[in-house]
Order: C-alpha cells, then sequence, then structure tokens
C-alpha cells in the first residue's frame, strides 16, 4: 500500500501535467492521455484522485488561482503606504502582479486558457467569485458603494492576463514597456471610479487633493 505523501505527489504531478498539457497543445487538444503522458503518471490515476478530465482540469485552475490571489493579497498592503501617490501605490502592486505572471509562462498560458473557456463557467466560475470576494471587500473603502466593484477586479484581472498573454506570445518591446501600457489602460478605469479623495499627492510633510 502507497503511503499518503506518495499518493499526494502523484496527484500534484498529475496537476502540473495538465497544466502542462493545456499550456503546450491548448484546452481542445488535452486528453487525459496526454496528461497521462506528459505527468508520467498512469492514466488509471486520473480517475483515482479526481473524478474525471474536467475535474482534474479544474482543480489545477483552482490551485493556480489561488496562488494567484495570495500573491494579491501578499502584496496588498502597499495600497496603504504612506509614500507616493494612489496611482504610485497603484502601479507598485500592479508591477508585483505582472512580475509574478511574466515569471510564470506555462502557468499563465494555462490560466488564461481555461479562464477564457466555457469549462471555467462550467466548473469554476462560482468557486472563483468565491474565493475573489476577498479582494472585492478589501476595495470597498476606496470607491464609492454605487461602483460594481466585481466589475472592476475583473476589468483589472482581464485587462492584465490579456496584456501578459499576448507579451509572452508575440513580445512587443520589453516586459517592462508592455507593463506600462497595460496599467496605463487599468488605471484610467479605476480614477474614473475611485473616491476623489483618495486620489492624493503625499509630500513630506503635506497632502495635496488631485482636485485643487
Amino acid at each position: 500500500m502507497l503511503p499518503e505523501r506518495e499518493h499526494e505527489h502523484r496527484r500534484m504531478l498529475l496537476l502540473q501535467g495538465a497544466i502542462r498539457a493545456v499550456a503546450e497543445r491548448g484546452l481542445e487538444n488535452t486528453s487525459t492521455k496526454v496528461i497521462s503522458e506528459i505527468s508520467g503518471i498512469n492514466e488509471v490515476y486520473i480517475y483515482r484522485y479526481f473524478k474525471n478530465k474536467e475535474d482534474l482540469l479544474a482543480k489545477a485552475f483552482e490551485a493556480e488561482d489561488s496562488s494567484f490571489l495570495q500573491m494579491i493579497l501578499d502584496n496588498f498592503p502597499v495600497l496603504h503606504y504612506k509614500s507616493g501617490d494612489y496611482e504610485m501605490r497603484c502601479e507598485m502592486l500592479f508591477n508585483r502582479c505582472w512580475d509574478f505572471l511574466m515569471k510564470r509562462p506555462e502557468q499563465l498560458l494555462f490560466y488564461v486558457r481555461y479562464y477564457y473557456s466555457s469549462s471555467f463557467w462550467k466548473y469554476a466560475h462560482e468557486a472563483h467569485m468565491r474565493r475573489y470576494q476577498i479582494v472585492i471587500d478589501k476595495m470597498e473603502g476606496a470607491f464609492p458603494p454605487t461602483v460594481d466593484l466585481s466589475a472592476i477586479l475583473h476589468h483589472i484581472l482581464d485587462t492584465m492576463l490579456c496584456m501578459a498573454m499576448n507579451q509572452i506570445s508575440d513580445p512587443q518591446g520589453a516586459d517592462a514597456v508592455a507593463a506600462k501600457r497595460s496599467f496605463q489602460i487599468i488605471f484610467s478605469v479605476v480614477k474614473a471610479n475611485v473616491k476623489k479623495n483618495i486620489l492624493v499627492l503625499r509630500g513630506k510633510e503635506r497632502t495635496v487633493s488631485l482636485e485643487k
């Protein structure tokens, strides 16, 4: 009888194999046979650890989605730094998110291909929305109550993911240039909706409202 750690190791290899398969071959060409070949784990174990291929892919997405979320939460405190204006602090958070994505191109390809698939809407969307509610809750203080925070958050995610995907697939200049362009698109929407008193310039001893 295999020890529990061996079962967990095989399960992890299957998750990694699913991510690599989708990244390399696309979602439509990813079968249980392909995942088995890439992971080096017998196909029978897919059905031992997961309900089916869709369950395996949904679990792989959950792992990547949770990892991305944790990175966001770990870096969210930069928005509350006392130095720099709100745009500067937002860009700091954005750049950390961007760097996380660009350093993991295989995972990004998998994430984007699954995120924009019918499988995501059928098997993972509800859990994704529940998972990211914590970010929406953290955004509340910066926006008027009439603003649809879910729409703002997913505008941010969609823009970042699409432009990061474009950059790794067909680079148009340096990553930093692509990041700046992506942030400017995102912040234009944030700036139009955030509370006006949030948009402040902080000097060493004074705060100046951008409205003045």
